[in-house]
């Protein structure tokens, strides 16, 4: 707990130091995590997240979004926190990559905290309206054995 509690203080304090701010949005969609047991093969599982970020324009071209996402499947509920640099290909498509702080929330005795690096892109419907997909492989867990990755793909609206 104490690892997810300076990791979220780091990454705020981060955020809060660029310059200019863009806003909040509101994010849904589905998710496939999928478990890497050694020796065990792979297991993955569809579900659902839900939550939202804020949007900071850091130079003009580039964007940093924090987002506080809650993660439910079957056997594994979890919070994930990603910070993603997005830049803008054209007017309407980005990509995206950064960090992604991941916490079980289910009652597990060890690895209850992981980093992911993540990549994905986007598409601007319209001046509210997003969509976007993203891969998150794990780099650092607590956990012996074993990892976890997810791949996201949902819906957002920007509020002005």
């Amino acid at each position: 707990m104490k690892k997810l509690i300076i990791a979220t203080v780091f990454v705020l304090s981060f955020t809060f130091t660029i310059y200019a701010q863009e806003g909040f949005s509101a994010k849904a969609g589905i998710n496939n995590v999928t478990f890497d047991v050694d020796g065990f093969g792979s297991t993955s599982e569809l579900g659902f997240y839900l939550g939202g970020s804020y949007t900071f324009d850091a130079n003009g071209e580039i964007q940093i979004e924090p987002s506080v996402l809650v993660s439910i499947v079957d056997d594994l509920t979890a919070l994930y926190i990603p910070v993603m640099a997005k830049y803008p290909i054209t007017d309407k498509f980005n990509v995206q990559a950064g960090p992604q702080i991941n916490y079980l929330l289910e009652d597990v005795d060890e690895g209850a905290f992981g980093l992911d690096l993540g990549f994905g892109g986007g598409f601007n419907i319209d001046d509210n309206w997003f969509v976007e997909a993203r891969y998150a492989f794990e780099i650092l867990r607590d956990l012996e054995g074993g990892n976890i990755n997810t791949l996201t793909a949902g819906v957002g609206y920007r509020f002005d």
